[in-house]
């Protein structure tokens, strides 16, 4: 399905930040390793934001006769986390069916709203010496990538990701799911994946080591600016969407700050049309930092 709209429609719009949101609300308590997914199930204050964050994103992308990708949220929510949490083994599979909900309750819209599930890094997002190798990579995502695919999603998206080889282990497991399959990196300001790796470099690997490679990748957690700098146009070919930080500094200058971090809104968008206009990267949303207050400007 998103290759398809890929081909039609030169701009979809990619939800932005989520948790981090909710992270900022004084009555809003998030999971210490499961973050906001278990709010799915309540207490009801808390899961009514998250709704309604949610219903934000569906309203920005209707008013502006845009696509939208909305992602549920399973982004931690391996076999392992899940059995040392807490939680209803069922947690992944409800997630899913909560934002199938959100979409299916929201007015009618003119343009596709794409239902995605998230996949995370095994270990810390912005410490790529802590990621497996891929085939231990393989081993530790498959349980949870099988479990998504058995459900209605539209596509996987395995986000957030600091190192070519778990990026490829995980590659290899969602290319045996038999769904439409997203890779988004973790990039540093001088717009190498965490671990070192240029971005098309890393892209062309992974690429060339599947038999069914991505539709395409992404990145996040990170600012346009950084690609800007660092690459021209035609070397980020396979680039096809960003969900980025607020923020224009370093992942590692926002890693556990006590306060949202964001540039101006226009600055921001600005360097997001830049990035559309100069690499063509088609989907456009927003990361830490971000609101619907951004979708919007971006929509504009």
């Amino acid at each position: 399905m998103i290759a398809e709209l890929l081909k039609q429609t030169p701009r979809i719009l990619a939800e932005c930040a989520v948790a981090e949101r909710l992270r900022r609300l004084p009555d809003v308590e998030l999971h210490p390793t499961l973050f906001n997914t278990p709010l799915i199930y309540g207490p009801e204050n808390a899961r009514d934001a998250m709704t309604a964050i949610y219903r934000e994103y569906l309203e920005v992308a209707r008013n502006a006769n845009l696509p939208l990708i909305l992602t549920a949220p399973t982004w931690r929510l391996d076999a392992s986390r899940v059995a040392q949490a807490q939680v209803p083994r069922t947690i992944n599979r409800d997630a899913v069916t909560y934002i199938e909900n959100i979409r299916s309750s929201a007015p009618p819209t003119q343009t596709p709203v794409i239902i995605g599930a998230l996949v995370g890094p095994q270990n810390d997002c912005y410490q790529p010496s802590q990621s497996p190798d891929a085939a231990a990579a393989e081993r530790f995502h498959t349980p949870q990538i099988q479990e998504l695919a058995s459900t209605r999603i539209d596509l996987l998206l395995a986000q957030t990701l600091p190192s070519t080889t778990e990026a490829l282990g995980m590659a290899r497991a969602l290319s045996e799911s038999g769904k439409d399959y997203l890779l988004s990196f973790c990039i540093g300001a001088d717009g190498n994946v965490l671990d070192g790796t240029p971005l098309p470099v890393a892209m062309a690997s992974i690429d060339q080591s599947l038999k069914s490679p991505p539709v395409g990748y992404f990145v996040n957690c990170t600012h346009p600016r950084f690609l800007l700098d660092a690459y021209q146009p035609g070397e980020l070919d396979r680039l096809i969407g960003i969900q980025a930080n607020g923020s224009s500094k370093d992942v590692t200058q926002l890693d556990h700050s006590s306060q949202t971090q964001a540039d101006p809104v226009s600055d921001w968008a600005q360097a997001m049309l830049d990035l559309h206009r100069l690499h063509q990267v088609q989907i456009l949303g927003g990361c830490c930092g971000t609101t619907s207050e951004h979708l919007i400007s971006l929509a504009q």
